[in-house]
């Protein structure tokens, strides 16, 4: 995987700049889930956050050395839901696409994924040969 260092402000600005430049274009706006990635001494991690989606809804696929994980969420149609008149929307629903370049040393085979409260976890795990070994000294 590609790591960058995490600056919470340079998200911000990111963001509102280009929530700025949507609405002055009326262009559709674009989201994807908020997502934290690391890696452990025997695999990889990302958690994806999706508040109020079900498994069924989402779709993973690793492609060479590219992982994308796709999701569709159709708004709600009970008449009641549909006349809401939000003063604050941040649970998303619609449509998404992220991906994430993955390391080459990952074993695909042993890839997991899990769906618990909303949060999505993909673990991949290292190959052998990757992972950390103690070296005796002779």
């Amino acid at each position: 995987m590609t790591y960058a260092a995490y600056a919470p402000m340079n998200a911000q600005i990111d963001q509102l700049l280009t929530d700025a430049v949507q609405k002055l274009s009326g262009a559709v706006s674009t989201w994807v889930p908020a997502c934290n990635a690391w890696e452990e001494s025997d695999k990889f991690c990302i958690e994806m956050a999706l508040p109020g989606w079900g498994s069924d809804e989402v779709s993973l696929q690793v492609e060479m050395d590219t992982l994308t994980v796709t999701g569709k969420k159709e708004p709600p149609t009970d008449s009641v839901k549909t006349q809401r008149v939000f003063s604050l929307r941040e649970v998303e629903t619609g449509t998404f696409v992220r991906s994430f370049r993955l390391a080459s040393n990952i074993d695909h085979d042993q890839t997991k994924a899990s769906f618990t409260n909303g949060i999505l976890l993909i673990q991949f795990p290292k190959c052998e040969n990757a992972k950390p070994r103690q070296i005796p000294i002779e």
